[in-house]
């Protein structure tokens, strides 16, 4: 019964991950039409309704008055992507900087 009980609450729990991690890809051709200097309300329309909560290693810290935000590249945990993100940071409401961050 303890086996079926973990084999249960590790099914659940997979799949709790992976739609968490679907609401927060955001497609590349919607990344790839992200420009530097556009403003927040441009961006919201493109990206999706939760940021990733994996932080890739080597992220750093967010400059003076910066902040960023991370979206996955995939939500199948066996992609090779599966750890990689995208970084985006703004400054004012205005984008000031997109990167493609892989370990």
């Amino acid at each position: 019964m303890p086996l079926a009980g973990g084999a249960v609450l590790l099914a659940v729990v997979g799949t709790w991950e992976t739609v968490a991690a679907s609401r927060s890809v955001l497609d590349p051709r919607d990344y790839a039409r992200l420009r530097v200097g556009q403003d927040r309300t441009e961006l919201q329309e493109v990206l999706p309704e939760r940021q990733s909560v994996e932080r890739p290693a080597g992220a750093g810290p967010e400059g003076r008055g910066v902040t960023c935000a991370f979206y996955a590249m995939t939500a199948d945990r066996f992609d090779d992507r599966s750890e990689d993100a995208y970084r985006l940071c703004l400054r004012d409401g205005r984008l000031v900087s997109r990167d493609a961050l892989t370990p």
